[in-house]
């Protein structure tokens, strides 16, 4: 698992680790400063695996900051980056994305999910999951996204993470599965940030034991 340096603004604290499962991977992140002091969070999955993978994952990266530097924002942001994949990649390849536009001040947070594993917000008493809001990027031209919010309270956290983590599978070929994450999760928030990444990580290495992670596994927690 290789952490990245932390990223920090006005009381907002971001930690990510990526752990590839080959040389190169088709896992995707990205925190990106934007013009008016928010920040631009991104986490993707590539299907596939190999160099296709690490292609598309390059083009996804490109595409967004490009589309960013363009003034693009949200849903707009994202209906327009599906249109470009669709028009780019082959008819075998998808995305799926979460993104979100957090303003670090305050905590508010404006995301689209587009066929991503919904996000943990880490908050008593019960966990809340940031669902689908639209398709995976790349399955159909002119899809619709939908814009939600949540606000991080101070105390608060926001878990991602790709399937990598929750369709790693044991030598019996039994799936780890979001239920042991939720569970591992609630157990270890008293944890620092970069303690509950490494947990995670321990408890999926441990779950797979002699069987090989078959996937890139990336976490992202987000946090004030």
């Amino acid at each position: 698992m290789l952490p990245f340096a932390p990223f920090s603004r006005l009381g907002t604290s971001i930690y990510t680790a990526m752990r590839p499962a080959n040389t190169v991977g088709g896992d995707y992140f990205d925190i990106i400063d934007l013009p008016d002091g928010r920040i631009a969070l991104a986490v993707g999955d590539v299907a596939g695996k190999g160099i296709p993978a690490a292609l598309l994952m390059a083009l996804l990266q490109g595409s967004l900051r490009t589309l960013l530097t363009a003034g693009f924002r949200g849903a707009e942001l994202v209906r327009t980056l599906n249109d470009h994949l669709y028009a780019h990649i082959p008819r075998n390849r998808l995305v799926t994305l979460f993104y979100a536009e957090c303003d670090p001040a305050t905590g508010a947070l404006h995301y689209v999910n587009a066929g991503h594993n919904a996000p943990f917000l880490l908050r008593p008493p019960a966990p809340v999951r940031l669902g689908t809001t639209g398709a995976a990027l790349g399955v159909l031209g002119g899809s619709t996204y939908e814009e939600r919010g949540e606000t991080l309270a101070p105390g608060e956290r926001l878990f991602l993470f790709t399937d990598g983590i929750t369709e790693a599978f044991d030598p019996e070929d039994r799936e780890y599965g979001e239920e042991r994450l939720e569970g591992l999760l609630l157990s270890r928030r008293p944890l620092r940030s970069p303690d509950l990444i490494d947990a995670v990580r321990d408890d999926v290495l441990s779950f797979c034991g002699s069987a090989r992670p078959r996937d890139d596994m990336t976490m992202m927690v987000v946090e004030r």
